[in-house]
């Protein structure tokens, strides 16, 4: 099937499509999901809603269709019919929770188009809290990973070692971003703020982890920020970190042992 509108509706090579492109591509997402037997309806939600004054070259298209069954199949159907129509597929990410399935394109062009998929009785259910997890699931993650990775670290496992302590500080930047979501009332932001702003800054004043040593540097300065993130805005679920500090003053003193010249008879 040839794409209705082609394959880029750009300025020009290698730039950002053009303006307007999300009233262009609206047409043929309604076509799509009429073929659907079980589609109520489609509005656009978002930057796209409305007059479309907040539109800019930074804008996606937002769509919800409300359906009469399970939303899973329509959103994979609808998912696989995008591309054929509008153009090539370039990236995609999905998400469901059985009440609402979503899928997120990016066409070879750059055109960025979210549908959300959801039953006509979803309405009914209170809406959900942006973020399934909070902060305390966060802390419980962070800590998981952090003795994890000092144990393989340990091990001379720093190919595990040096991932799990990656991943330190992206919940960290979870947490901010639940944070944000607090403090905002919503998890819909067009732009972002200097506080907040700040948070890759702090995480980026360690190494990274590539080495026994940087791996558990990289453990030790992530979990003070996690203490001093709890103690601020979570008193409740700051812990006593002493078992992970002795855990790591263990791999400290084993890396010695091993590094030490061996001595002489």
């Amino acid at each position: 099937m040839e794409p209705l509108l082609g394959h880029g509706p750009s300025a020009g090579a290698g730039e950002l499509p053009r303006a307007g492109w999300q009233a262009e591509a609206l047409p043929v997402l309604r076509a799509l999901a009429a073929d659907e037997p079980s589609v109520q309806k489609l509005d656009v939600a978002g930057s796209a809603a409305g007059d479309g004054r907040a539109l800019d070259v930074w804008s996606d298209l937002d769509v919800l269709v409300t359906i009469d069954g399970d939303p899973a199949p329509v959103a994979e159907r609808l998912a696989q019919a995008v591309p054929a129509a509008l153009g090539p597929l370039y990236a995609s990410s999905h998400s469901g929770d059985g009440r609402e399935a979503g899928v997120r394109l990016v066409l070879a062009d750059l055109r960025r188009i979210d549908l959300t998929v959801r039953t006509a009785t979803s309405a009914l259910y209170p809406p959900r809290m942006c973020g399934a997890v909070g902060l305390a699931g966060i802390a419980a993650a962070f800590r998981f990973d952090a003795v994890l990775a000092a144990f393989k670290t340990a091990r001379q496992d720093l190919l595990i070692g040096a991932h799990l302590a990656l991943q330190l500080p992206r919940h960290l930047l979870v947490a901010a971003m639940i944070l944000r979501d607090q403090e905002t009332g919503t998890c819909h932001h067009r732009y972002g703020s200097t506080e907040w702003n700040v948070w890759p800054e702090r995480l980026g004043a360690v190494a990274p982890p590539s080495d026994t040593l940087t791996v558990i540097a990289s453990i030790r300065h992530h979990a003070h920020v996690l203490q001093d993130l709890l103690a601020v805005h979570a008193p409740d679920l700051a812990v006593d970190d002493d078992p992970l500090h002795r855990l790591l003053a263990a791999v400290d003193r084993s890396a010695e042992r091993h590094s030490a010249p061996s001595a002489r008879p």
